[in-house]
């Protein structure tokens, strides 16, 4: 088994226009670090699968999808005014999920070890019925209906370290025992959701967590939380699979926040998400792009990532 990265050259076609921080560049600069480094032949895979409408509403309504397709239909387009979308955007979106899905059959069936889906437009602020912070659909929350319905799996353990909170995610599965969404971000900040009260309800109620950090919190910090936090949620949770919405913008270069974060820390998190995973589910974990806006950061950030992933994938 081994390691896959996920990546088409459609996701440059989400024109995002001048300025805009989530832009291609993003995926340009991981991709020629990757290829300098020997890493993207050695991982890349191209994406063969493409969902359907029908699957984008397991987690989003019909309006919401069309309301995608028309405001593409009309590009360039605003859907707020952080989200923008291109001609293309509709079809780079249903590919990122696709990616995933992809990606976590792969990993289902023992052909892979794990993967990293080199995708955007991102997902995890992406509701139900609205589009937002840089999303349209919600890429991850998607991949773990697809294990919930196609694989029959019953505990997925979703781990989200963007350095903003994964509001759409949180949404997707508040209701759920079956999806824990493990959420480690700045506060405040956008969206302005995360408290960590906010624990789930119903049948969900104590499986959706939120671990704040203050504006300049020391990476130290961070990471002695992150450590403390990571084993026990495996150990209550025990998942079957591991989705990680591997936002970079933690890292201290970042632009939109004030963590202190580097690319060894995200390293080591890494590292010990895999530790996890190969003691309770086998190993099983697929990771996506969400955000990372300084680029140098941004590759240096995923080269790392990578590199432990292929440390098991061998």
């Amino acid at each position: 088994m081994k390691t896959a990265i996920y990546y088409d050259d459609l996701f440059l076609l989400h024109d995002t226009q001048n300025g805009h921080p989530e832009n291609a560049n993003r995926l340009r600069v991981i991709r020629r670090r990757l290829e300098e480094t020997g890493l993207w032949q050695q991982l890349s895979r191209p994406i063969t699968h493409r969902c359907t409408r029908e699957f984008l509403e397991l987690n989003h309504t019909r309006q919401h999808i069309q309301r995608i397709i028309s405001a593409c239909e009309n590009a360039p387009a605003s859907l707020d005014p952080d989200t923008v979308v291109s001609a293309r955007s509709y079809d780079a979106a249903v590919l990122a999920v696709s990616a995933l899905v992809e990606a976590v059959d792969a990993v289902m069936a023992g052909e892979l070890h794990n993967a990293f889906c080199a995708v955007r437009p991102p997902g995890h602020h992406a509701e139900k019925d609205r589009a937002m912070g840089f999303c349209l659909f919600n890429n991850i929350a998607l991949a773990a209906h697809h294990l919930l319905n196609h694989h029959q799996l019953e505990r997925i353990l979703i781990i989200d370290w963007d350095v903003h909170h994964g509001n759409g995610t949180q949404q997707a599965f508040y209701d759920s025992p079956q999806v824990y969404f493990l959420s480690l971000h700045q506060w405040p900040l956008y969206p302005g959701t995360g408290r960590p009260d906010e624990v789930g309800s119903g049948a969900g109620k104590g499986y959706n967590r939120n671990v704040i950090f203050a504006p300049g919190t020391p990476a130290d910090t961070y990471m002695q939380t992150f450590e403390e936090v990571i084993p026990a949620v495996f150990e209550q949770f025990s998942p079957q699979f591991v989705l990680i919405s591997a936002g970079f913008d933690a890292h201290k270069d970042d632009p939109l926040a004030q963590l202190q974060l580097t690319e060894d820390h995200f390293a080591a998190m890494t590292r010990l998400v895999l530790q996890q995973a190969a003691a309770h589910c086998n190993g099983r974990v697929v990771a996506s792009l969400e955000g990372g806006y300084n680029l140098m950061a941004l590759a240096n950030s995923v080269e790392r990532h990578v590199r432990e992933l292929m440390q098991v994938g061998s």
